[in-house]
């Protein structure tokens, strides 16, 4: 029997593959005999300071190694037939030294202080660091490695400034709301532009049945593990190469190559829990009939009843479970001078710490790299991963087990006597919907490119590179009649599927030269992209069989439809770098972008950028033993946005049915006279090295101008239509970013670095069409205003209670005696005065921690959760708060009483500033505690080294945020309903043990 894609055989397969190769290995590289060597030394740096797990191999059989113990001994046996050891570490000079006749061979390592050496990913191609004009964010696959993530934008969270993460959820798999440098759209997305190895991907969410918040992330389908380094291109001048695409800002991932050496295996397995870290204080049973018994004035419940407490559940007891997480990583690397490869395979599971859901993934990847001769050189990149998520309704519904469960009464059983679901509470049995409901998402993705470069002469390299983004998601739900909504219908199904590709070919030439003491580099490039979407939906009811869940087994075809677009881009682009004597620094980038989404009229956009840097430090008239580096540099630019929905510019028609006869009818109003969003960014930064970089700053001021909103403009009825989307607004974001990276005890054998970046970033609406607000967005009363941050809370302004009435009491903002909507003011701001990450890192010979800490300061959150849980209205349960409402005249509380008046109880639950919260936090995001064996005799020669680790995710979060969780959105990725919470699904806390192993 084969290894099939079932998940319920992967890690059986997959461990049979592992024992199979590990057996496949010979047990020696060389078989040794008598004459072979055992060569001991000490390993050491320029100061005598023991340098611990320092990398030795055999010079020209890298199978052969070791490393450094804490107090830089090592020992390595040695073949006959190999005469050099090479010595390596990071920061430091690779060493390939002669074995003496004595076989000891002390070492001391040496800096590596060419740290121009050190490259950065950029817009097709690579520069050196510290040549940088543009301001660029990297995060390295070292510190990928220590966060347990499935998915790479949580990864970017708190790692580099300038960039905002917000988990908008904590469903398995579900997407992220990524924000470079603020919101710079309303209208279209502001999401960055992903490209892997050069190509630009697909990413946001393709589900067809809604599930509020907990959308489908594309970017899951890439394994973190398979990341060599990520560059996030913030400013106009690093991102306009990418034009029309750039405007949010564009993230370069970079995936793993081969090595010139043996082949060598690398095994990282490990296994984890999950956890809620939190719960809501709910009212129990007795309290919560005393709460209904003063709702309704008159005794529902006798005092017997109150007393007889024998049904008392716990709901989030019921919906909430501990979560196992785990996954399984094999990675293969290696090569000659003429081929290297790297090959990867892994499997990751998550289930969800609310029933019912959970993400399931199994992936592989093949880079190959090939020098067919001395000037052409080839290779390819290719990814394939299936994937399987099982999610649950969200908010916004009446069938969702988070909102059901948390707002079932604690006298509420789960099962009859009978066995069956208990369905007389107020909503459907959340314990029946996690357990009946089948909402299950497949996914298969395919990533891959094809490349050449040709060296045409010396410095001029023609390249050109080919891929391919294939994406195919299926959506599969049921519900039996053992459900409230399946049985409503008697039975009821969805199948959705769509097709996404995206066909990118890449030409480049690239020419270099040297001129004195000065260098030129020019690249010029055109590109294309060729975009098809295809979708289909149906939805049906009345199962015969409530065993058969497919679409054939109904009776009645409720709703099918289908559909496709095509969009393409064609591009011209290029960019000119010089640098004078490694000080002067210049940078000139420019995209010639024209995109089918726009009419013939304005399809072309042109995106230029400049840049400049000065590199003090390298002036002979500066002379410092302290600062190593010191830079300014300064950029311009402008860049677009084209993510809009297609057709806006276009008469778009629907279809319908007249006299009996088929019949189409114009659906919106076209406008050929529909621009580019476009943004213009300025940019000035300074970078700062401290004793030969021990201490490294980074410091930049930005200010960014969006303009040619994309909105719609209201228009008169008698035109049969209600609006037309217009170019008519403006957008600005300015702000601070700084940056801290340094050895604080270099030369010691304990090490410590630091990793720290701050943002702060303001928001604010310049423009809108005739100053008109967009008013009364979301559950939150999200507002877009002139002269205001996108998304403000904008609605009544909570006072407290009155004692001698026990009713709310708002601020007649007006002063006319009343409380309307005129009295609605700016409550709050869901947008962070700032945010900020903290990266500790210590070793000591083999023991190695990491604790990161990621926070947000000076955000507004509306609970809309307590807008019913503090209702005191209905049948639904609350929280245990409402104990200490008003009860008599007098009382001083902010609760106010429970009353079937419906007049004041609708008055007492106006959506105001009494539901806003605090939404700053400090989290301790991860820490990482690791200890690598030396090596052992029983590893022989076959094992090179065995890291074992823990980690703890999520591990405490301080914060007076009172709901669930302070990072959440229950409208997912949206630009203007922002910071609003209403059941939203939390983040677990997670304990994983793991292994890391190389042979």
């Amino acid at each position: 029997m084969g290894c099939q894609f079932g998940f319920e055989k992967r890690w059986l397969c997959l461990i049979v593959l592992v024992v199979f190769i590990f057996i496949g290995m010979p047990l020696k590289a060389h078989n040794f005999d008598l004459a072979d060597r055992i060569v001991t030394g000490t390993v050491s740096d320029a100061s005598g300071t023991s340098v611990i797990g320092a990398s030795i191999v055999v010079a020209g059989n890298k199978s052969i190694g070791t490393i450094s113990d804490e107090n830089g001994f090592y020992s390595i046996k040695v073949p006959d037939d190999y005469s050099r050891l090479e010595f390596s570490y990071v920061g430091y000079t690779t060493q390939v030294l002669d074995i003496p006749p004595g076989n000891v061979l002390n070492v001391i390592l040496v800096e590596d202080n060419n740290v121009l050496k050190e490259f950065v990913v950029v817009g097709y191609g690579v520069e050196q660091k510290k040549l940088l004009t543009g301001s660029v964010g990297v995060v390295t696959g070292e510190e990928l490695k220590k966060l347990p993530v499935a998915t790479v934008d949580v990864a970017l969270q708190g790692q580099t400034s300038g960039i905002q993460v917000i988990q908008n959820s904590g469903t398995p798999g579900a997407e992220m709301s990524v924000r470079i440098r603020g919101t710079s759209s309303i209208g279209a997305s502001s999401q960055p532009l992903y490209v892997i190895d050069g190509i630009p991907v697909t990413t946001g969410d393709f589900a067809q049945v809604g599930y509020e918040g907990q959308g489908i992330n594309a970017l899951s389908d890439l394994n973190p593990s398979d990341i060599e380094s990520i560059s996030i291109l913030k400013d106009a001048a690093a991102a306009t190469i990418y034009g029309a695409r750039a405007s949010n800002g564009v993230v370069l991932i970079t995936t793993k190559r081969g090595k010139e050496q043996r082949t060598s295996f690398s095994l990282n397995t490990s296994y984890g829990m999950q956890e809620t870290w939190k719960r809501l204080e709910m009212l129990n049973a007795r309290d919560w009939k005393l709460y209904r018994n003063d709702l309704a004035g008159t005794p529902v419940f006798s005092p017997e009843q109150i007393a007889d407490n024998s049904v008392d559940v716990n709901w989030q007891d019921q919906i909430f479970r501990k979560a196992p997480m785990k996954t399984l990583d094999l990675s293969a690397t290696g090569g000659t001078e003429k081929t290297r490869f790297f090959l990867s395979g892994n499997v990751f599971d998550q289930d969800g710490i609310l029933g019912g859901t959970d993400f399931n993934k199994l992936s592989g990847r093949i880079n190959i790299d090939h020098k067919a001769t001395s000037r052409l050189s080839l290779g390819t990149s290719i990814g394939l991963t299936h994937s399987k998520t099982d999610r649950v309704e969200g908010d916004q519904s009446l069938h969702g087990p988070l909102p059901n469960g948390i707002s079932t009464p604690a006298i509420f059983a789960v099962y009859n006597t009978d066995g069956s679901y208990n369905q007389s509470g107020p909503y459907a049995n959340a314990v029946s919907i996690i357990n009946e409901a089948i909402n299950q998402n497949f996914s298969n993705r395919a990533i891959a490119n094809a490349f050449a470069d040709y060296k045409i002469l010396d410095g001029l390299t023609f390249s050109t590179k080919w891929g391919i983004d294939f994406l195919n998601f299926r959506e599969h739900a049921y519900e039996s009649t053992k459900t409230v909504q399946g049985a409503r219908y008697n039975g009821l199904g969805f199948e959705t599927y769509s097709n996404v590709s995206n066909l990118v070919s890449n030409n480049t030439l690239k020419y270099g030269t040297d001129i004195g003491s000065s260098s030129l580099e020019i690249l010029a490039g055109y590109s294309f992209e060729k975009r098809q979407t295809t979708s289909s939906f149906i939805r049906a009811q009345d199962y015969a069989d409530q065993n058969l869940q497919y679409i054939n087994s109904a009776s009645t075809i409720v709703s099918a439809s289908s559909g496709a677009s095509f969009s393409g881009i064609r591009s011209f682009f290029g960019r000119a770098n010089y640098n004078l004597k490694d000080r002067y620094l210049f940078t000139l980038s420019a995209r010639l972008d024209g995109s089918s989404r726009f009419s013939e009229k304005n399809r072309n956009g042109f995106f230029p950028a400049v840049s400049a840097a000065w590199r003090i430090s390298q002036e002979s008239f500066f002379n410092s033993n302290t600062i190593s580096e010191l830079k300014i540099r300064g950029s311009y630019g402008i860049t677009g946005n084209d993510d809009v929905p297609p057709f806006l510019y276009a008469s778009v028609y629907g279809n319908t049915s007249y006299a009996g006869q088929p019949a189409i009818y114009p659906s919106s109003i076209p406008n050929p006279d529909l621009r580019w969003e476009s943004t213009a960014q300025s940019d000035l930064g300074i970078d700062l090295g401290l004793m030969n970089d021990r201490f490294v700053f980074g410091l930049d001021v930005y200010y960014k101008k969006t303009s040619d909103l994309l909105l719609s403009r209201p228009i008169p009825g008698s035109s049969g239509f209600s609006s037309v989307t217009e170019n008519i607004g403006e957008i600005e974001n300015k702000g601070l970013e700084f940056s801290l990276n340094s050895d604080n005890l270099k030369g010691r054998k304990l090490r410590w670095n630091t990793i720290l970046n701050f943002s702060m970033n303001r928001n604010k609406v310049l423009k809108l069409f005739n100053g008109q607000p967009i008013d009364d967005l979301g559950r939150g009363s999200n507002r877009i205003e002139e002269g205001q941050p996108i998304g403000i809370f904008y609605s009544y302004e909570w006072l407290g209670v009155d004692p001698s009435t026990g009713d709310v009491v708002y601020a007649d903002k007006n002063i006319d005696g009343k409380i309307t909507s005129d009295d609605r003011t700016k409550i709050g701001n869901p947008h962070p005065s700032f945010i900020y990450g903290l990266t500790n890192s210590f070793s000591y010979g083999m023991f190695d921690l990491s604790v990161f800490l990621q926070g947000v300061q000076g955000n507004d959150i509306f609970n809309g959760t307590r807008l019913f849980l503090e209702s005191l209205q209905g049948g639904d349960s609350q929280l245990a708060v409402i104990n200490e409402r008003w009860r008599k005249p007098g009382d001083i509380t902010r609760i106010p009483r429970a009353t079937n008046d419906p007049v004041a109880a609708a008055q007492n639950k106006r959506v105001s500033s009494r539901f806003l919260e605090d939404g700053s936090y400090l989290r301790i995001k991860n820490v990482s505690l690791s200890y690598t064996l030396n090596k052992q005799a029983w590893m022989r020669d076959k094992i090179q080294s065995v890291r074992l680790f823990v980690t703890g995710q999520n591990l405490l979060t301080f914060t007076n945020y009172s709901g669930l969780d302070p990072e959440v959105n229950y409208r997912g990725n949206d630009n203007a309903v922002v910071g609003t919470d209403f059941f939203t699904y939390p983040q677990a806390r997670s304990f994983v043990f793991g292994v890391n192993a190389n042979f």
